[in-house]
């Protein structure tokens, strides 16, 4: 009897201690307050640019980024300004560039290296966040571009007048080089225009310049032609050559000007038996000229079985010429230096 009721008082303080500390494991957590963020007044309302500098904020999880998403920020805003301004209308001094500008001009902003900024304003704001705000002069920076395009527009001045007594296949390559290069100034003179200070910057200067450009390649082009011939033999090599450089858009002609490109193409053929086949080996000679001097020119070998007819010899010769040409290149092909694509 004594035993029992041990037993019982065992188990009575054994449910009173599960209760109790049944209950305190569904105590409920203690409330963890969630810590507001609070930005400084220059990250919540970012100052705008005025007639000195150009601002960027930035914030990322060290400073050395958000100097980064900073001066990103910046060239973004530069960037909406020019769309806004330009892209509405392409015209460029009374002159339409037929490409695609807006592109162009979003391009050469996302390429845009701002090294003169000064870290206005920097803040720690969590151990994962810093924010910078930047600021550029706009006097310096405007003076930057400007130095470019001015260096620039002297380097294209300079080939350009050395282009003098030069034969035409050079003067068509350098022309249209520098053409590419003076319209890829384009973005440069309209980012600098856009950049309001007190100082003046003449858009017309470059923008006149960079049409001249354009206008003096599309000269040399309309002048650029092509005189094909060659000897009896050479026919169909010749026709095949015309047609390659037609659907190049290059202008050919039946009589030659100082402007010529001439290209003479003649061939000699060699038959020869091995074993029980007949072999004819074609010397295909390419010369050009421009004013009676050479400016290029190859030697082809074509090997085509004989079949008792040469004529049907040199017909297949031609169709692996016009092979050669389309897979290794006009230039290669014919042995001349000439700016296709």
């Amino acid at each position: 009897m004594l035993n029992s009721i041990k037993f019982l008082n065992i188990l009575v303080y054994i449910s009173v201690v599960l209760v109790i500390f049944g209950c305190g494991g569904y105590a409920p957590a203690p409330e963890v307050k969630q810590v507001k963020k609070e930005y400084p007044s220059w990250i919540n309302s970012p100052k705008l640019d005025d007639n000195g500098y150009m601002y960027g904020v930035g914030i990322e999880e060290n400073r050395q980024n958000a100097i980064k998403s900073a001066l990103n920020d910046m060239v973004a805003k530069l960037g909406v300004t020019l769309e806004s301004s330009y892209i509405s209308n392409q015209e460029v001094q009374g002159s339409y560039f037929k490409t695609d500008i807006k592109n162009q001009i979003k391009s050469d902003i996302a390429k845009i290296k701002i090294n003169n900024y000064e870290i206005a304003k920097s803040k720690q704001i969590s151990y994962r966040e810093f924010a910078v705000m930047i600021k550029v002069d706009k006097k310096k920076f405007l003076n930057g571009l400007e130095e470019s395009l001015k260096s620039k527009k002297q380097n294209i001045e300079l080939e350009y007048n050395a282009l003098k007594n030069t034969d035409i296949l050079k003067r068509y390559n350098v022309k249209k080089s520098l053409a590419k290069q003076a319209k890829d100034m384009t973005s440069t003179v309209l980012i600098a225009s856009e950049i309001k200070t007190v100082q003046k910057f003449d858009k017309k200067v470059y923008l006149d310049f960079i049409v001249k450009m354009q206008k003096a390649f599309i000269k040399e082009k309309k002048s650029l032609n092509f005189y094909l011939y060659g000897d009896k033999k050479s026919q169909d090599f010749v026709n095949k050559l015309k047609n390659n450089l037609a659907k190049h858009d290059f202008k050919i002609v039946n009589k030659k000007t100082k402007n010529s490109i001439v290209i003479k193409i003649s061939s000699s053929d060699n038959i020869k038996k091995y074993s029980s086949k007949k072999i004819a080996t074609i010397k295909v000679t390419i010369k050009a000229f421009n004013n009676s001097q050479q400016i290029g020119g190859k030697s082809v070998i074509l090997k085509e079985r004989y079949n008792g007819s040469r004529l049907s010899v040199y017909k297949n010769a031609a169709i692996h010429f016009e092979q050669d040409i389309k897979e290794l290149g006009l230039n290669e092909a014919v042995g001349i230096n000439l700016d296709i694509a």
